[in-house]
């Protein structure tokens, strides 16, 4: 008895622990821009650099990865392209860049075939040199679905203009799931600023199971908490 109830206990404490973060308010992001920081708030992460693709266009909606690939086929085609490093990044088809205001949409689809959410996603992204500094948000990484649908990490003002690279970073609060996200440039208010080109590298996410999958951890912990219970009435 006294094993069933310890059993019951830490599956209970297990279970609360988890559902209880996921009903608190949601659409409250984290931004981070400096990689060290972003994966040392989450501790385990995965790091797609995408040198294991082929290199060339990534058909509509096909897969690398973990993440489907999708959009406008009129505007942008991704494609796995060599980063002028030796290495391999995330680009555009047929100059190995994303140009303008091009725009690429990655879905995560698990390999495990667990049913899970993205908790965070980071992105190092390389830009070509410009006439002047860059203004903020010029280059984004967006949420497109869940809690936190439309909020982004965008550089920071003041990017050097003869080029280079930063990093984007976004993690959602414990009601932020997302399973789509968004790699895109935008044209910054009036101004006429050429968009310099760029590639998106080392994509870095963290996942986990969904809400759902917590309620059935609850729903095990009140089966096992009925059984205890029936347990204890017919052994006295």
């Amino acid at each position: 008895m006294t094993c069933c109830k310890t059993y019951f206990t830490l599956v209970c404490a297990l279970a609360l622990g988890l559902v209880l973060p996921v009903v608190r308010a949601a659409g409250q992001v984290t931004i981070y821009h400096d990689r060290t920081s972003f994966e040392a708030a989450l501790g385990h992460v995965v790091v797609d650099d995408f040198e294991a693709y082929p290199l060339g266009d990534i058909p509509l909606g096909d897969r690398r990865g973990e993440f489907l690939y999708t959009s406008d086929p009129a505007v942008t085609q991704p494609a796995i392209a060599p980063d002028g490093a030796g290495g391999q990044a995330l680009g555009g088809s047929p100059f190995d860049v994303f140009v303008g205001e091009d725009s690429a949409t990655l879905t995560f689809a698990s390999l495990s075939g667990a049913n899970k959410k993205l908790r965070a996603v980071g992105l190092d992204v390389a830009y070509g040199p410009s006439f002047e500094d860059l203004p903020g948000n010029l280059y984004r990484l967006g949420i497109e679905d869940g809690a936190a649908a439309g909020q982004f990490a965008g550089n920071l003002p003041g990017l050097d203009g003869n080029g280079g690279t930063f990093f984007l970073g976004i993690v959602g609060g414990p009601g932020d799931l997302f399973t789509s996200l968004r790699l895109y440039s935008v044209q910054p208010g009036r101004e006429q600023i050429l968009i310099p080109a760029y590639q998106g590298d080392n994509l870095t996410y963290a996942a986990v199971p969904e809400p759902g999958v917590f309620c059935i951890i609850a729903c095990g912990a009140a089966f096992l908490g009925g059984r205890c219970r029936r347990r204890m009435g017919t052994s006295r």
